[in-house]
């Protein structure tokens, strides 16, 4: 184990940074009105967890797109710089962080692509994050989120042979699971009975970041 990791005795692995580490809700608000939907509608969207991954079908009597158009539109618009600049920090990721970074390595493997890696380490910064204590992997182009996920779980077990896998998704345990790390699911984009009964249930589910906190022996 490098010195650099001497410090810490197990990875945290965080499975994205949107919707955990980052909170994207104004940036998706913005997109959707630059496209022309009025903000009462967004709101009322956008405001259902089950809508928090979709691209809304925003056909209006003003904006009509098919559905690969507008999925295109969508990002086209989303992923540009000065969107980036619309994301403020999860509530409690920031000092969240610090504290975990007393007892974990900490790691996030966000499926944006690499061309947005500049433009969102600067953004972080800005907000107050200690980028000196994450190690950020951006995935690749036309690369799948599975694969991206293996590469960066096999870089991980060279330092770190155990540790813990934040999962957004039910279905994010098995990644975790291939390489004996611990499961603990975050309820920011599923419905805390998603994880519970899932077919392979999680024995911890944290809906908040004093929940996660905790559950990781990192309050003071």
């Amino acid at each position: 184990m490098s010195n650099e990791n001497s410090k810490q005795k197990w990875a945290l692995i965080f499975t994205e940074l949107d919707n955990i580490i980052l909170n994207n809700y104004w940036r998706k608000f913005y997109t959707y009105r630059e496209i022309g939907w009025d903000e009462q509608s967004i709101k009322e969207y956008l405001s259902k967890k089950e809508n928090i991954m979709k691209v809304a079908s925003f056909n209006t009597t003003n904006v009509s797109f098919s559905a690969s158009s507008r999925r295109n539109r969508y990002y086209n618009i989303y992923n540009k710089e000065q969107m980036l600049e619309q994301d403020v920090p999860y509530e409690g990721a920031v000092d969240g962080l610090s504290k975990l970074n007393e007892i974990y390595k900490i790691y996030i493997m966000t499926h944006r692509k690499k061309p947005l890696k500049e433009k969102t380490l600067e953004v972080m910064e800005k907000l107050g994050f200690n980028m000196d204590i994450l190690t950020i992997y951006f995935m690749k182009k036309n690369k799948k989120l599975f694969q991206h996920r293996t590469e960066c779980m096999k870089k991980i077990v060279e330092d770190f042979h155990s540790g813990v896998g934040i999962c957004l998704n039910p279905s994010d345990k098995s990644v975790f699971e291939r390489f004996n790390y611990t499961p603990i699911g975050f309820t920011s984009i599923k419905n805390y009975e998603a994880f519970k009964n899932s077919g392979n249930p999680f024995n911890i589910i944290c809906q908040d970041w004093p929940q996660l906190l905790s559950s990781l022996n990192a309050t003071d």
